[in-house]
């Protein structure tokens, strides 16, 4: 994914943009300033930024962004849809993950993509409660798809499909993530 001063994610549950700080020249490449939900990275002006070597820089800062800002928010989210419907998990790992948005194993812990931080916070709800449901039924059966529907009020067939049609328009449009 190409990532220049035009970037930026705004999901409802994070803020993030790339901008360029002409006063970082010569003193350091990059800063972060963060706030809860809003987080800028300021890149001093160099033109090598479209390098592959400087590209992998700039997508592994902002994994590295997406991933203070997703154990920030997720397992609070998490706990708080747990909680709401009396399920109890072992633990939550946010982790770097390529080819799924979370996973949940026989023992209770559940895994979560800090990529869902791209995701409109539905969606990123629809994913955590997706998980959940694992906990009732580790399958893709009726009886999942049943436990599924009772925490997201009847609309888990909905919110897959729109999680699908979500994934593919941001591999189309952002690429792959490293």
């Amino acid at each position: 994914m190409k990532i220049d001063t035009s970037f930026h994610i705004d999901t409802g549950l994070l803020q993030l943009r790339f901008v360029t700080e002409p006063s970082l020249a010569g003193r350091a490449d990059a800063a972060v300033s963060r706030r809860p939900g809003n987080v800028t990275i300021s890149l001093a002006p160099r033109p090598d930024w479209d390098e592959p070597a400087q590209q992998q820089w700039l997508n592994d800062a902002l994994a590295e962004q997406l991933r203070r800002e997703a154990k920030r928010t997720l397992p609070a989210r998490l706990d708080g849809f747990a909680r709401h419907a009396s399920l109890r998990y072992q633990r939550v790992t946010i982790k770097r993950m390529h080819t799924r948005w979370g996973s949940c194993s026989g023992q209770g812990n559940i895994n979560l993509s800090l990529w869902l931080m791209l995701a409109p916070a539905h969606l990123v709800d629809y994913v955590i409660k997706h998980e959940l449901a694992h906990l009732e039924e580790m399958n893709h059966g009726p009886r999942f798809w049943k436990a599924l529907d009772a925490l997201t009020g009847g609309r888990a067939k909905i919110l897959a499909r729109e999680m699908r049609q979500f994934t593919r328009q941001l591999f189309e449009t952002r690429g792959t993530f490293a």
